[in-house]
């Protein structure tokens, strides 16, 4: 049996009661897990489900098995393509336990692989299957996820035929949750947990139900010996029996009642019975049978907490998202992090909290948080938990900002109590907090929180890479569109529009873009702002070139080339004439788009941007090489070289080198087109390989960035044509001048 404080695994644990991973038919032993591993930490408490754990490990790996041995595929095609295995039992049982334990147990039999995702929220929304698969596609390598919620399915089981995977799914809410994630392949295992039993499921899936129900009295003394002591327990056996016929024999109570006691080492196994008696009485007929011994036993351990980790526990209730650590903890309650973390570890050791999935994080039990929640109401003003939330979105939006700063190099700007050591731990930080980001910005919006929200929504949307986190980013937008109209802003509401069109159109979601840009004009319009007009019509023309209907493209680009002119944005003017440049060298129009070009030239050394006058010179010189004209390209980009010099970037610098060597090649000089490659990879030496990729393939930036054109073609569609490196964001956000 594993207590709490060993150093053995709580695999380990079970050793005995189930047999190591069988032997291979070629008689290997499957132990190395390739693919991806998702699994949370076994439970450290693993006590009463021996039986059931035997039972099921026997039926995935024993004779009959239900997966395949490695190796043998022949045998696979004989068994049908779903094998489930259903833990099903009420909230607070132990299902998640015995489900986690058991896929710790069979992962070395699924070399390709561990999948898991909760199918509930913190607070109990479902989530939609399309979101689990998305997520499940990126971590098998899908870099282009499809949109449609028939079309990722169809693509999850066509990645795992023939792979050896074994997929876990926490809290289903039914069977329409589940069709959509079921593998379809003679060689992978669902386990799924549930409140209910499985059925629905049809003659081609077999299914291994597993029903738990309370603890059998031997299994529930031994869980309370293992926290309050088994010389205790063995010293009263009449007042141990008591205790647990109070506790109903329930996991989750007899972890309350048994914390308190290890707590309170002074206190006899009755006292703790006589005051859960008396609580039980006095909750009688306020709450449901089933769960009188869990609130009576949560009521007691609450009570007697001390003020300060009461506040704690009942400000936690404000935390958006399944999981918290120590910053989310001093922001709520003003206090300092060292504090906050002593505090969470004492609310973890009374099981008030559990373990979150990674060191130092923590999360409520499924049914304490409801009970919390009820004391937050009670005993905390509306203004305090205002107070307290604002505390902790402000908290998020320094940590995001600060780990934006240390990814980009500039963590110089963090301050101290918020620095990052490293960018892989910025980066580490965003990906844990990435759900608890997310939750805090719905939370901010719909409390009507909107300057927080712009800012959690701003930094977010820097933040997360649009293709892995495509539907993130997109909600996250949709929150800043809801809070500028809610707020009146039509600039704002327009900003948003854009960004929403820039993301469709990462997409190729053309039609859909359009009618974001077109919106966001007449929301422009309607408040007479000629600068987000400009970035509309611009973006429509990119959209439209995208579309291949170059005629509207030019008509869109000669609309925002007269706006700002008679606004005098000579900026503007500049990258929309570089627009038009583009567009005539794909329309074949050499001459035209040279003329275009050279106007972005002049107004670009009027304004003296040595990097912008690199960039127009090097669409000339591309200009130029499509045209045939390949030695006047060559002395332009020669040109461009000396800009970007000046200008002190050597990233443009190598992208021109590298298509200087292109052109070299092309005259038949090889040799100086090698010396070009070498010159372009040693600028490059200390750059990171992704960022290097995007930055220089990045040909065009959203207009909506209020960003230049990028140096050498490429139309961008608004979004940028990037690769996703560096933050992992290539389309910049919309900005308000």
């Amino acid at each position: 049996m594993f207590k709490a404080g060993e150093s053995a695994t709580a695999t380990d644990a079970v050793a005995a009661a189930v047999p190591p991973p069988r032997a291979a038919d070629d008689g290997s032993v499957p132990t190395i897990r390739l693919g991806p591993a998702q699994l949370p930490a076994a439970p450290a408490e693993f006590v009463g489900r021996a039986d059931e754990l035997r039972t099921l490990y026997g039926w995935v790996t024993g004779p009959g098995a239900a997966v395949p041995a490695q190796g043998v595929a022949a045998r696979a095609s004989l068994l049908p393509p779903d094998r489930v295995v259903a833990i099903s039992g009420p909230p607070g049982i132990g299902r998640s336990s015995l489900a986690v334990m058991l896929a710790h147990r069979l992962s070395p039999h699924f070399p390709d692989g561990v999948l898991y995702a909760r199918l509930t929220g913190p607070r109990g929304e479902t989530t939609p299957p399309a979101d689990v698969l998305e997520s499940f596609l990126h971590v098998l390598g899908e870099r282009d996820v499809p949109a449609g919620a028939e079309d990722r399915s169809r693509r999850f089981r066509e990645l795992l035929v023939d792979r050896r995977i074994l997929v876990l799914l926490e809290d289903l809410t039914g069977t329409p949750q589940l069709r959509p994630l079921l593998p379809e392949s003679p060689t992978a295992l669902l386990v799924v947990t549930t409140v209910g039993p499985l059925t629905g499921l049809g003659r081609a899936a077999v299914v291994r139900a597993c029903a738990l129900d309370v603890l059998d009295p031997a299994a529930a003394s031994e869980l309370l010996g293992d926290l309050a002591g088994h010389t205790r327990v063995a010293c009263d056996p009449r007042a141990a029996e008591e205790l647990l016929s109070l506790c109903d024999f329930h996991p989750a109570a007899l972890k309350l009642a048994g914390a308190w006691l290890r707590a309170r080492q002074r206190y006899a196994l009755a006292d703790v019975a006589r005051r859960i008696r008396a609580e039980r009485l006095r909750l009688q007929g306020s709450c449901e049978d089933g769960e009188l011994a869990l609130r009576a036993c949560f009521t007691l351990v609450h009570r007697e907490l001390v003020p300060s980790a009461a506040r704690l526990l009942r400000l936690l209730a404000l935390v958006p998202g399944r999981e918290f650590g120590p910053d989310a903890a001093a922001a709520l309650a003003d206090c300092g992090p060292d504090a906050a973390a002593r505090s969470l570890a004492e609310l973890c050791e009374l099981n008030l909290l559990e373990p979150g999935s990674t060191p130092g994080r923590f999360c409520f039990h499924e049914l304490l948080r409801g009970y919390v929640q009820e004391c937050l109401d009670a005993e905390e003003r509306p203004g305090e938990r205002r107070t307290a939330r604002v505390r902790l979105l402000e908290r998020y939006v320094r940590l995001a900002r600060a780990a934006e700063h240390t990814i980009t190099g500039r963590g110089d700007l963090v301050p101290a109590d918020v620095r990052f050591e490293s960018p892989a731990q910025a980066r580490a930080w965003l990906r844990e907090e990435r759900p608890e980001l997310l939750a805090a910005a719905r939370v901010a919006a719909a409390a009507g929180l909107d300057g927080p929200t712009r800012r959690l929504v701003a930094v977010l949307t820097r933040l997360l890479d649009r293709r892995a986190h495509w539907r993130d980013v997109r909600e996250l937008h949709e929150l800043a569109l809801s809070t500028a109209r809610r707020h009146g802003s039509g600039r704002q509401e327009a900003v948003a529009l854009l960004n929403l069109g820039n993301l469709h159109v990462a997409r190729a979601e053309l039609e859909q873009a359009l009618a974001c840009y077109r919106a966001a004009l007449e929301v422009s319009r309607s408040i007479a702002d000629p600068a987000g007009e400009g970035r509309a019509m611009v973006n429509l023309g990119n959209a439209y070139a995208d579309l291949g209907d170059l005629q509207r493209a030019a008509d869109w680009y000669d609309r925002a080339l007269l706006l700002r002119r008679t606004t005098g944005d000579n900026d503007g003017q500049a990258r929309v004439l570089s627009h038009l440049g583009r567009l005539h060298a794909r329309m074949g129009r050499f001459e035209q788009a040279l003329r275009d070009h050279r106007a972005a030239l002049g107004v670009r050394r009027r304004l003296g941007d040595h990097a912008e006058v690199g960039r127009v010179l090097s669409d000339i010189g591309a200009c130029l090489g499509d045209a045939g004209r390949t030695r006047e390209a060559l002395t332009v980009y020669r040109d461009a070289i000396e800009a970007y010099r000046a200008a002190g970037d050597e990233r443009l610098e190598a992208l021109a080198l590298l298509r200087t060597a292109d052109l070299m090649e092309d005259t038949g000089d090889l040799r100086e087109a090698r010396s070009r490659r070498r010159q372009a990879l040693a600028l490059l030496a200390d750059v990171p390989q992704a960022e290097a990729v995007r930055r220089l393939l990045d040909d065009g930036h959203a207009e909506a960035s209020g960003l230049g054109p990028g140096a050498g073609g490429g139309f961008g569609s608004g979004a940028g044509g990037g690769l996703g490196g560096g933050l992992g964001s290539s389309s910049s956000p919309a900005r308000v001048d």
